[in-house]
This record gives C-alpha cells, structure tokens and sequence, in this order.
C-alpha cells in the first residue's frame, strides 16, 4: 500500500474584528449630540439611526458593521464551501451580544455608553410599535376607502340608469373621514380622529342642533372639519344639495382662505378634497410650513356617517370591560409567566 498523507488544515485569516474600544456610529453622533446640548440627548435624537431597524433585527446586533458577501449565508467567511471545521458564522453572531458576562464596548465611558444603548433600544422598540399601528392604521383606512368606491359605483350605474339618489340629511350629521395618503404623512402617537360636522349657524349653541327640524331643508349650512391637531376649519354658508352626485361641491372656508370640493354620495357617505395647504397651516404662527415634497399636491379624504347611538353603545361596552373582574386566565400569572395557560397552544 502506498502511504496516504493527510493535508493539514490550511489556517486562513478570520474576518477582522472591531475594536472593543472602537464605539458604533450611532453612538459616536449621540456624543456630538450631547455635546451640543450640554449633555442632553433625546429620545428622538436615536431617530437618524434606527433607519436601520430592519437590518438590525435581521442581523441580530446593533455594534457591528455587516460584512458584505453574495457567496456564503456568513459574510466575511473566506472558508472553503468543505470546509466542516469552520466557525466563523458562530463567530460572527456572538459578536456585539451583551449577554452580562463579556460587555461589546469596555471603553472609558462604558457605562454612559450602555445608558444611551438602553435608551436607544427603548426607542426602538417603541418605534417598532409605532410602525404596526400605523400599518394598522392604514389598513383600516383602505378599508374604507374601498366601501366608499363601491358606493361611488353605486351611484355611478344609477346616473346612467337615469334613477335619482337623495343626498340624504346633512344638518346636524357628523361623518368620519379616511386618508391613507393622511396616514402616510400625518400618524402619530396622538393620531386624532378625522372628521366634518355640518350644522345650521343659529343652532351651533343649541343642544339639540343634530335634529333637523321640518321645513329648514332649504336653509343655509355651515359645516367644521377637522384634518389633524393644526388643521381645522370652519366653511359655508352653503345650500345642501337635495341629490346626490358625482359632481364636486364646492365651499370655501370662512376666511376665505381654503377651498373645500365634496361629493355627496347618498346613503350616509361623501368625498372630499383638500389642497395640501390646509393640511399644512399652523394657527398659531403667522406662517405655515411648506409641505414637503413628498405630499400629494391635493389630498382625497372619503367620509362615512357616524352612528352616535352605535358609538354610545361601543364606549358603554369597552367601559364595562374594563370594570369586570379579570377571567382566571386573565391574571397575572397566566399573562406573563412563561408557563401561564397563554404561551401553551
């Protein structure tokens, strides 16, 4: 037999490591920021950086700067594809991890860079959070944009059928209004409902104004809409129209300053559109903002009428929720305990 030698394991170089004293990018722009604002860093400050949010989760850390490679599922792994003995992947995912016993930075200032790590994280869980009720948000939103097109088409097919559709009441009605362009620009923690009220002038102080009377169908309308914390107005006067239609309506807010064009529907549901400047002013400055660029030049906002009586009933139903005792697999345990009855499916 000829004598068989074995190769000896090529030792090839390991991706290079950062620095334990080298800090991150993020922290490195806090510092300036810190140093602006005599050590004052905000919440928001964390914002320019958490851009990366996706590919931190994806890569598992938040200290390393990702490696760049379209060959191997380990970037910066130079091992042959046979290579069994290679290590680098397990390498490379424990690098950066803070698990208590070996910290990722041992700077001088560790501990203050650890502060702002933790104030980062909360931030970014937050902003995670922000993001799934805002995606819920608008989704809620194109949901009923959509029931609004379908009475469009409705009222379209009954124009060309030559069948008249009343407009319906509008005295004394509220109806919600839905953007998913709105959302897009506007979500916020304290997104507020948006809405427009109509109503007769001489009726504004009076408790009852949300019953028209008989006989008042020709008066003068004034209505409010209310698009976000800043942009809210007053319109009219105007005469309601008696049918509905496809044909813009349109109004001009008190002031003079704003035009309104609606779309009275039938059957409790409107259209309105809004130039973008509307959405823009600032009452409390003698100036608005410019809108950016990014926002549509006119907004189209679709309105359903509101039930009160079935908005009262829902509040009365969520507060008695919220006064009834907890179900035994409602306590704390089974909710937060890792064998609570909630984690077992």
């Amino acid at each position: 037999m000829g004598n068989f030698q074995r190769t000896s394991r090529v030792e090839k170089p390991r991706p290079a490591q950062r620095d334990r004293r080298t800090p991150p990018s993020w922290y490195r722009r806090a510092l300036l920021i810190s140093f602006k604002e005599n050590g004052e860093v905000n919440a928001y400050d964390f914002d320019e950086d958490l851009s990366e949010l996706e590919e931190d989760k994806e890569q598992g850390t938040d200290d390393i700067e990702p490696f760049q490679s379209e060959d191997r599922d380990d970037p910066g792994c130079e091992c042959d594809d046979e290579d069994l003995e290679c290590n680098c992947k397990f390498e490379n995912d424990n690098m950066g991890e803070d698990d208590g016993s070996e910290r990722s930075y041992d700077g001088s200032d560790a501990d203050y860079y650890y502060e702002l790590k933790e104030e980062r994280d909360e931030r970014k869980q937050a902003k995670l959070r922000e993001r799934k009720e805002k995606e819920r948000q608008r989704d809620i939103e194109k949901t009923r944009e959509e029931e609004v097109r379908v009475a469009y088409r409705s009222l379209n097919k009954a124009e060309k059928e030559r069948k008249t559709v009343p407009a319906g009441p509008l005295a004394g009605q509220s109806f919600q209004l839905f953007c998913s362009d709105h959302v897009d620009l506007f979500y916020s923690d304290f997104y507020v409902t948006k809405r427009v009220d109509f109503y007769y002038l001489d009726d504004t102080s009076n408790p009852g104004r949300h019953n028209q009377k008989p006989g008042r169908e020709t008066d003068m309308l004034y209505g409010d809409v209310y698009l976000n914390a800043n942009a809210n107005c007053n319109f009219g006067p105007f005469c309601p129209p008696k049918r509905a239609s496809r044909k813009a309506f349109k109004v001009r807010s008190c002031d003079g300053m704003y035009e309104l064009s609606f779309k009275f529907l039938g059957g409790g549901y409107l259209k309105l559109r809004v130039y973008r400047e509307i959405l823009f002013m600032n009452p409390y400055s003698p100036s608005s903002p410019a809108p950016p660029a990014a926002a549509p030049e006119v907004f189209e906002f679709v309105g359903i009428r509101r039930d009160r009586e079935k908005e009262k009933g829902e509040r009365q139903e969520r507060m008695t929720n919220s006064r009834r005792s907890p179900s035994p697999r409602e306590s704390w345990f089974e909710m937060n305990h890792p064998m609570g009855s909630w984690s077992i499916q």
